[in-house]
């Protein structure tokens, strides 16, 4: 009997020779074709696409995103550089480097600090353009322009102070002769004191217009403004900014509708006026003022009734009553009225001091005196009180005697 799988096939230790033989060759010509060999890496940085440019005060402010990955998108090895240039308008041949600073991967910033020649005389357009080097100082290219400003920047807004009123936070600066539009940031104050600061820049605050009361007085303009800021851990934005209208006159002060009874808050002011140069719609901001701290904590009471009326009621001897009645308050924190009560003696004298009647404050317009004593002359007046327990001035007195059946 033959020891094969097929009757007249191969033995099994030359089939499996046979196969194994075949297997080494493939190997062998796999190996032996890695295809076409790959260039080394420049490791050159890829272009900075993001470049931003703000002028504030003396200086432009420069923002961009360094980045981690070169033009083959691996990362950069080794340390990198950025090389700032600045031309003017018109532009010249070539953009002059003004800066060179060591850079990590990610978020970037520098400063300008303009020379004088450049923060004089009219408004003119300044470009601005980044370059990423590596260690063997090489680069991709330079970013896109960034524009801003030179000549003249607002000036600064001085003396800003604040103060809590019932209508909101008070804010006055000292007025300028060259006026611009004031923008104020206000972020939250913590329990702690510690200033809630924004997170980095993803999100940004909106912004809204208040009005310029053109003086102070208890019943300042109602104007529409951006919500009230929530919580650090709420999605609304921390920091929000509030800008004055375009007048030809500087007023010195507006007022934050939107601050809120209990809560403390940081302003900080700067002037912003807004151009038009070479097609490029600019900002030329001032530097920012000295912030400025104030604590919302409702000790204004409400405005005092008015219109107070007494006429007697009760339509039997012993439902006898006199019943007083005003126009109703529209303080929206008010908790109820209390009403006082003081005797006028047979000269018209009051004597003694007036008695409030209400133990817990009356929530309507209305009471019912039905403690008086019939033949006896009285004064009456009512206050207005809060939900802290501020309370109003009295009103105007009126008077009113229980006649005897």
């Amino acid at each position: 009997m033959k020891n094969s799988l097929i009757p007249g096939g191969p033995r099994p230790s030359r089939w499996l020779s046979t196969v194994t033989a075949v297997l080494l060759v493939v190997f062998i010509e796999g190996c032996a074709s890695p295809g076409p060999p790959r260039p080394p890496s420049l490791n050159l940085p890829e272009t900075v696409k993001d470049l931003t440019a703000e002028r504030v005060g003396d200086e432009v402010r420069l923002h961009w995103t360094t980045p981690e990955k070169t033009t083959d998108h691996l990362f950069v090895q080794g340390p990198m550089t950025a090389d700032i240039c600045r031309t003017t308008a018109p532009p010249s041949l070539a953009c002059a480097s003004i800066k060179r600073l060591p850079v990590r991967p990610g978020t970037t910033q520098a400063a300008d600090t303009l020379p004088q020649f450049l923060t004089e005389g009219p408004a003119a357009l300044l470009a601005y353009r980044v370059q990423i080097f590596n260690t063997k100082g090489r680069s991709s290219g330079p970013s896109p322009e960034a524009f801003a400003a030179a000549g003249v920047a607002p000036p600064a807004v001085a003396q800003l102070r604040a103060v809590p009123t019932r209508d909101g936070a008070m804010l006055e600066w000292q007025p300028s002769d060259n006026p611009a539009p004031v923008q104020l940031d206000r972020l939250p104050v913590g329990p702690d004191g510690v200033v809630v600061q924004p997170a980095p820049p993803k999100a940004t605050s909106k912004s809204s217009t208040i009005s310029t009361p053109k003086t102070h007085t208890d019943h300042p303009p109602k104007t529409t403004q951006s919500p009230e800021p929530k919580p650090p851990h709420a999605t609304a934005p921390i920091e929000v900014k509030l800008q004055t209208p375009l007048s030809p006159t500087d007023q010195g002060g507006t007022i934050d509708h939107t601050a809120q009874m209990g809560q403390t808050y940081q302003y900080a002011a700067q002037r912003v006026r807004s151009l038009s140069i070479g097609g490029h719609t600019l900002e030329l901001r001032s530097s920012m003022s000295l912030p400025v701290t104030v604590a919302m904590r409702n000790t204004f009471p409400p405005h005092a009734p008015v219109g107070l009326e007494a006429v007697p009621g009760g339509a039997t001897a012993a439902d006898r009553s006199i019943d007083l009645s005003w126009t109703p308050n529209t303080d929206p924190d008010l908790a109820g009225y209390s009403v006082y009560r003081q005797e006028i003696n047979s000269t018209g004298v009051a004597a003694g001091t007036a008695t409030r009647l209400n133990a817990t404050p009356v929530v309507g317009p209305a009471y019912r005196d039905q403690t008086a004593v019939a033949g006896r002359r009285y004064a009456y007046h009512v206050t207005a009180v809060d939900s802290v327990g501020n309370e109003s001035a009295p009103s105007a007195d009126v008077y009113e005697t229980l006649r005897e059946q």
